[in-house]
């Protein structure tokens, strides 16, 4: 088909065919030819007559027929020409620089590419760029977790606490001797830059992370080191100081622990695990307020409790809300396979209140107390039948029992019928189950109220209860 279509421009008689003539064929022969040459018949074009040439008047030059000029017809193709020229001088430009620039690609590539030849590695590289710096406020100008974290740093510290290494000490029944009592370093935690007064600064903490220690050094977040010495502390809040003669160093804000609302986020930072992990900042919210928290000396103090990471080292440490003031110092982490993401602190206006004490009496002024030494009722052998007698007497589950063992000279008892051995029971109709219950309800007192305590006495053999009056006194320990 593609034949039949295409002669490729041949005459015919480079096709080897002859041009029909009145419409039948005749087979090409010389003697056709000759007759078909002789009856040809040419066209020749008719004579024009010349005009005669036109002269100038001075008869020099000849003159053309002048034409009427078109001016804008002109300026028409003079634009169309410029715009060509622009455009091709465009093009000839921007080709160039792609010229240009590839060959400057290709020669860096090549640079490159020899490098690393040099260097015998003949791969990839990748290359880091710089990140932008964390936002520290977000787009309504409050402090991001990053913010807080800037902010409240340098007021965060580490807390290393030694003992005294007895001289002698036995191990699996092997004597190891020591010829001096030294120092050694027995634990970790945190502490919060509290306050300045005359050449020193105080270390707020827990009272269980220091109280143990024999000598402490204190460690700023830039690695500075400091001798501390123990101002004081209480176990019932849980909440110690310590002091150390510098200046001039950055001391925490304090917000108010009262203003503090479920479901705020904070941010807890503290040493978790020691030094090593000095001001480690983990995230959370306020999980719930008031929570009752069994502490290590037996008191239930109403703690935060927060989502935020703490762990063993965390202790001391502060509980910081969004504006970056403390609203607690963390103390306490329920640590158990069914719990995840309870940690506890010390409210701020709790911790302030006894570590200001502390500073500046040595003790929690204005507690309360009864003005008596006791012991555990679990520390006798006849608890059990003494704990049936009183669930008789409808004391049920009185294992907080106090055991009387001396009364103070200025406790209000001294001038009752109380005895040594008389067993405290109840305080103010509340059976001791626990002891927490009798601390508890003495940390709601003050000096000068009166609590009503159920005495039991065993006497003939036989257990009898009343109940008797009791002035409070202040606690100075």
């Amino acid at each position: 088909m593609d034949d039949y279509f295409n002669n490729s421009g041949n005459t015919p008689e480079q096709n080897n065919q002859e041009t029909p003539i009145g419409g039948y064929y005749v087979p090409p022969t010389q003697q056709n030819a000759e007759q078909y040459q002789a009856q040809q018949t040419y066209y020749k074009p008719p004579v024009t007559p010349q005009t005669p040439p036109q002269y100038e008047i001075n008869g020099s030059v000849p003159l053309q027929p002048k034409k009427k000029k078109n001016h804008t017809l002109t300026w028409i193709i003079v634009l169309i020409a410029v715009c060509a020229v622009i455009g091709v001088a465009g093009i000839a430009i921007s080709v160039g620089m792609q010229s240009f620039n590839s060959n400057s690609s290709s020669s860096n590539n090549t640079t490159q590419s020899q490098k690393a030849d040099e260097n015998g590695d003949d791969s990839a590289s990748a290359s880091v760029v710089g990140s932008n710096e964390a936002a520290k406020k977000d787009s309504d100008g409050n402090l991001t977790a990053a913010g807080v974290a800037e902010k409240t740093k340098n007021s965060c510290v580490g807390i290393t606490v030694y003992t005294q290494q007895s001289a002698y000490s036995y191990f699996y029944n092997y004597g190891q001797g020591s010829n001096s009592g030294e120092s050694v370093a027995s634990g970790e935690g945190s502490g919060v830059i509290m306050s300045e007064s005359n050449g020193k600064t105080y270390i707020i903490t827990c009272a269980h992370v220091i109280a143990d220690g024999s000598s402490f050094t204190v460690t700023l977040d830039n690695d500075k080191e400091y001798e501390a010495k123990l101002v004081g502390y209480d176990s019932q809040t849980d909440i110690g100081v310590l002091s150390i003669n510098a200046t001039g160093l950055q001391v925490a804000e304090f917000g108010d622990s009262k203003d503090i609302e479920v479901g705020e986020d904070c941010i807890a930072i503290g040493c978790p695990g020691g030094l090593t992990f000095k001001n480690s900042v983990t995230r959370g919210i306020v999980s719930a307020l008031d929570v009752p928290v069994s502490s290590q000396i037996g008191y239930n103090n109403e703690c935060i409790q927060v989502d935020a990471a703490i762990n063993p080292g965390n202790s001391g440490g502060a509980l910081f809300n969004m504006q970056g003031q403390v609203i607690g110092i963390n103390s306490s982490k329920i640590a158990s396979t069914e719990y995840e993401g309870m940690g506890f602190a010390v409210p701020s206006n709790t911790a302030i209140e006894t570590a200001n004490s502390l500073i500046k009496n040595g003790y929690v002024a204005g507690r309360a107390k009864l003005g008596i030494t006791y012991n555990t009722l679990a520390n006798y052998n006849s608890a059990n039948a003494i704990l049936n007698a009183l669930e008789n007497e409808g004391f049920k589950n009185a294992e907080g029992t106090m055991v009387i063992q001396e009364i103070d000279s200025e406790s209000d008892l001294k001038n009752s019928d109380i005895k040594q051995y008389d067993m405290i029971v109840a305080i103010d109709g509340k059976t001791l189950t626990s002891v927490d219950i009798m601390t508890s309800a003495l940390s709601k007192k003050k000096p000068g109220d009166t609590v009503t305590l159920t005495i039991a006495r065993i006497q003939n053999n036989s257990l009898k209860t009343f109940e008797v009056k009791c002035k409070l006194i202040e606690s100075k320990e």
